[in-house]
């Protein structure tokens, strides 16, 4: 038994500590200590064993490792030790145990201390459960995401990036990042890359830089917008580059210029009539077969469509059936009719007339104006 002076002394440590004889049995611990282990009144003659998981009494010899750490107690590998004790509930907890030894009179005690550290192993599987989240989502970018150690060097490359620039897995690592770029551009990089190392943000995202070339393993120049971004490690500053190929949205944007161009020629060169008319009644456009119908010198573009000078025996009547027209079209409703129209030389033309909601998602965003001449009795 320990004297009363020393479990006095024992008694006031504020950190969980527990006094155990050589032979594994539990001398006295503290009120910290009984609080961690959720233990209440004497505790002499129960087992160090007992609070021990099967796995743990399994896996190690307590009290050999009470002796080890007892005798070498700065040795390196101690100095990180854990174990999972067992509360007198049941609960396991994982603790870290600092051990010492001292002699009373003529017997030999380990003094153990235990530090809970569940909150920590908490905080460290959330940490690690972040860091393999975030691999996985820098993994599986679409964006090739290259990041540069202080030395300009390549520390991480996604596959993205390795597909890019045509590398294998892990063959970016290590290589200078000037690799990636044309040799015209290798010898200002470093100085843009220690400039905005001196700029007070942290990033430059896409659309405040200008556009950047890449090159291949094979030689290829290749068009990219790219965002950098930097993050101070131990005082060193690194950067990384989420880099997106252009060649796919170029070739789109060329393809709809194609297509845009297509539309335009057979628009402006359609026998019919034909308008495009916004949701506010404004002409958008009209082609050459529209203009005819209307006196010469009159620009269209911009102006209400209903209300422009279009040859017509009853201008006033007509102006109110095509506004009336319309605002059914712009509703949805499609409109069409067979009409006449008087020209300034006197002659009488039939025209099939129509107005067609152009629609998406349910709303209509322009209208389609067409007006076809019908050949029949009384045309001349």
């Amino acid at each position: 038994m320990l004297p009363g002076e020393v479990t006095a002394v024992l008694a006031g440590f504020p950190e969980p500590l527990v006094v155990i004889e050589p032979g594994g049995m539990l001398v006295f611990l503290n009120d910290a200590a009984g609080r961690l282990l959720e233990v209440s009144g004497d505790v002499a003659g129960t087992a160090l064993s007992d609070f021990l998981p099967e796995r743990e009494r399994t896996r190690l010899d307590p009290l050999a490792w009470l002796q080890r750490w007892a005798e070498r107690p700065d040795a390196p590998e101690m100095d990180y030790v854990h174990l999972n004790c067992r509360t007198a509930s049941g609960r396991e907890l994982p603790v870290r145990v600092r051990v010492g030894r001292f002699q009373q009179a003529d017997s030999t005690y380990y003094l153990v201390m235990l530090q809970d550290i569940s909150r920590e192993q908490l905080r460290q599987q959330q940490s690690r459960r972040a860091h393999r989240l975030a691999a996985r989502v820098l993994a599986i970018s679409a964006d090739a995401i290259v990041t540069v150690s202080p030395d300009l060097t390549i520390s991480y490359a996604n596959p993205s990036a390795e597909r890019l620039f045509g590398y294998g897995s892990g063959a970016l690592l290590g290589r200078p990042l000037g690799d990636l770029l044309p040799s015209r551009f290798r010898a200002d990089h470093p100085d843009q890359i220690a400039r905005f190392a001196g700029e007070p943000r942290p990033a430059r995202l896409m659309g405040e830089r200008a556009e950047i070339v890449g090159l291949t393993s094979a030689g290829e120049e290749v068009p990219l917008e790219a965002s950098i971004t930097k993050v101070t490690l131990d005082r060193d500053v690194y950067f990384s580059a989420h880099l997106r190929d252009l060649r796919p949205r170029r070739l789109a944007e060329q393809e709809l210029a194609r297509t845009r161009a297509s539309l335009q020629t057979i628009f402006d060169h359609a026998i019919q009539a034909m308008a495009l008319i916004d949701t506010a009644g404004r002409v958008l456009e009209m082609n050459a077969a529209a203009r005819q119908l209307l006196p010469g010198g009159v620009d269209p573009v911009g102006r209400d469509f209903a209300s422009l000078p279009f040859f017509s025996a009853d201008p006033t009547n007509t102006a109110s059936g095509l506004k009336t027209a319309l605002d059914r079209c712009l509703a949805g409703e499609p409109y069409r009719i067979t009409t006449r129209v008087s020209r300034p030389d006197g002659q009488q033309q039939t025209l099939d007339f129509s107005l067609t909601p152009v629609r998406d998602a349910g709303r209509t965003f322009a209208v389609v104006a067409e007006a076809r001449a019908l050949l029949g009795a009384g045309d001349h």
